[in-house]
């Protein structure tokens, strides 16, 4: 059982994500303007998706876990990734407090959102690189098969209730809507 492999798929989904977002980065950068919807939509998908959904799974489920079980040895290398879950979440408020006057084309709130939509992907982008390649595969080594397992059901759980909440379909059509606007 790969307790990571779940995580890993969500990660794919959220780098389309980053992807649509590169390519209104590029948009932008021509003068040609997605519309509003676009980053309405986005910041919904990253705010719900990313954040309360995915990262939700990793901070307070895989990362508290690990902690706990490695008595503060990966202290530095988790507290690095919740910093990273963090400033992410700081640029993407800022790309939504921009949202408005980018469409009134206030050149101000166009760069902060270009400058905002780049630090955001370019973050997330590293961060999913280190989870996949570097941190996923140790979770894998340092975990017996009874913690997996454990751990396993624990994701099922908070996942029942988290799509309570916020319906995993509902984030994936708002991944379906940027990509449409695009």
């Amino acid at each position: 059982m790969k307790i990571t492999q779940a995580l890993i798929d969500e990660h794919i989904i959220i780098l389309k994500g980053l992807g649509f977002f590169k390519t209104a980065r590029d948009r932008i950068e021509k003068n040609q303007h997605p519309p509003k919807q676009f980053f309405q939509s986005a910041v919904s998908f990253f705010r719900y998706y990313a954040d309360q959904y995915h990262h939700y799974k990793e901070e307070f489920l895989m990362f508290g876990f690990l902690a706990r079980k490695k008595e503060g040895l990966l202290d530095l290398e988790i507290g690095s990734l919740r910093h990273q879950h963090e400033i992410g979440r700081q640029f993407l408020t800022n790309v939504e407090k921009s949202i408005n006057g980018y469409d009134m084309k206030n050149e101000i709130a166009i760069t902060s959102l270009l400058e905002n939509l780049a630090s955001f992907s370019s973050v997330l982008t590293r961060h999913i690189f280190r989870e996949d390649h570097l941190f996923f595969p140790m979770v894998e080594q340092e975990l017996s098969s009874n913690e997996k397992k454990m751990l396993m059901e624990q994701f099922k759980i908070e996942q029942q209730e988290l799509e309570k909440r916020n319906p995993l379909e509902k984030n994936l059509e708002l991944l379906d809507g940027m990509q449409k606007l695009m």
